[in-house]
């Protein structure tokens, strides 16, 4: 875990959680600036109340071991549960799920549906070949100012009905959402600073959006 933690493209250490949790003070920003945006309209008084954070808690990484690979490497894991980000969170995968339905149309909703599906594949071994491509890392490696572009286009310049506010708040919004995410592990805080959270609600549908439109792009 430390190892992953170390990569510096990635994350970034703040030093002991006794002195650096600031969760009070992103707690503090989003309230303050979510009230700002119901003020002029912006939020309606529901979504106000959906996505305004109390009594957060800091996220905490952990690791899950995959067994099924050589020596047992770690999956990063974030519980966002507590903290200041999973409600808005939440509103905003639901604000992207028309930009999601573009670019997943290849995706499985899991490998049960998968295994169904392919005992109706007909044709013999020698007509083609069932191939795997795993992507090391992904949702880390999702860059995120190139996917929130990709989705602030599908939005905003595209075919898709427009959200309720201008595009500037939609940029700050996900901004507000995807680069002040810091955490604890081990008794230290780290900040991510590139990539999309594994335990976000956004994290699957960045990871979809970014796969699916590189797709398109072939």
């Amino acid at each position: 875990m430390i190892v992953i933690l170390g990569h510096a493209t990635k994350f970034e250490y703040l030093g002991n959680v006794s002195i650096n949790d600031r969760t009070l003070n992103t707690e503090t920003k989003l309230q303050s600036r979510f009230l700002r945006l119901y003020k002029s309209e912006w939020l309606s008084k529901e979504t106000y109340d959906q996505i305004r954070p109390v009594g957060s808690q800091p996220p905490r990484m952990y690791g899950l071991p995959k067994v099924n690979k050589e020596n047992i490497p770690m999956r990063l894991i974030l519980s966002m549960l507590s903290s200041a980000q999973p409600e808005l969170d939440k509103w905003l995968a639901d604000i992207l799920k028309p930009v999601l339905q573009i670019y997943t149309g290849f995706c499985i909703p899991d490998f049960f549906w998968f295994a169904e599906f392919i005992r109706d594949v007909k044709g013999s071994s020698n007509t083609g070949y069932l191939c795997s491509y795993d992507i090391s890392r992904l949702f880390t490696n999702v860059p995120l100012d190139e996917t929130i572009g990709i989705c602030t286009d599908s939005l905003y310049r595209g075919f898709l009905t427009k959200p309720s506010f201008p595009e500037h708040i939609f940029l700050e919004l996900m901004g507000l959402d995807t680069n002040s995410v810091e955490f604890s592990f081990d008794g230290n805080m780290y900040r991510q600073v590139d990539g999309a959270a594994m335990g976000s609600p956004l994290g699957p549908t960045f990871a979809n959006i970014f796969v699916g439109f590189k797709k398109t792009a072939f």
